[in-house]
């Protein structure tokens, strides 16, 4: 009978040991529990300029240097949700002249792509351009380019 004892006894320590060494960082789950998601902040990733545009409104192709008769594409990547984002690019000439202001307001929800572009019937003058992207007025970065 004692050895049954022992045994008994280091079968319910062992039970025991089991149950204290289960992990104490997961959630418990009941009635007052609740999840909080907190949606990432919204933010502007990349700006890239191309010859041309795909069909997900990505660049293809990236570069800074275009013929006087491209058509000049700015592709802003952005990340992160928001109820509405006022996008604008603002394309320069060398001394600031505005070439072209475009703007586009989205509803982003997770990654996104938005697609601006200048094109002109006649030769572009050759020089140095500028785009500047801004999100709800606030500069948010600028791409130089050039046109030869």
């Amino acid at each position: 009978m004692h050895c049954t004892r022992n045994t008994l006894l280091a079968l319910v320590l062992g039970v025991a040991a089991t149950a204290a060494c289960k992990k104490k960082d997961a959630p418990m789950v009941g009635a007052d529990s609740s999840t909080i998601v907190v949606a990432p902040a919204f933010r502007v990733q990349t700006i890239d300029l191309g010859k041309s545009i795909g069909a997900d409104k990505r660049v293809s192709n990236g570069t800074a240097n275009f013929a006087r008769t491209d058509t000049i594409y700015a592709s802003v990547m952005t990340e992160g949700s928001a109820p509405s984002k006022t996008i604008v690019a603002r394309w320069t000439f060398e001394d600031g002249q505005v070439v072209k202001e475009e703007t586009q307001v989205i509803s982003p929800s997770g990654m996104a792509a938005t697609e601006f572009h200048i094109t002109k019937p006649t030769a572009w003058p050759a020089g140095k351009y500028k785009v500047e992207i801004l999100v709800d007025g606030a500069s948010v970065g600028t791409k130089d380019f050039e046109v030869k």
